[in-house]
């Protein structure tokens, strides 16, 4: 139960780096490649659209992370998995702004 605890907080800590990241990187460049956050930058902002899209990021993986008694191998491949792709997402980012 610790390492799908430990998951959940490196998810969670991945979220909040990936929306400083996207901020930064769309305040240099200008634009957002997610189409669905691109519209609703258009509509509310930068800070709103991405607060509402961590937000919403971190809900589901809280919802995730609430299955791990029925499913806690599924539930751990699934934070592994996103782990891994926010991962990968962030060193994008972050390569994007150092460069």
């Amino acid at each position: 139960m610790n390492a799908l605890r430990d998951l959940l907080i490196l998810n969670l800590t991945l979220q909040v780096f990936n929306g400083l990241f996207s901020y930064q990187v769309f305040s240099l460049v200008g634009e957002e490649a997610n189409p669905i956050v691109a519209a609703a930058i258009s509509n509310w902002g930068v800070i709103y659209s991405l607060l509402y899209k961590k937000a919403l990021a971190c809900v589901l993986l809280l919802l995730i992370f609430a299955l791990r008694h029925r499913h806690g191998l599924l539930v751990q491949r699934a934070m592994v998995l996103t782990a891994s792709a926010y991962t990968c997402v962030t060193l994008v980012c972050l390569w994007k702004l150092l460069s």
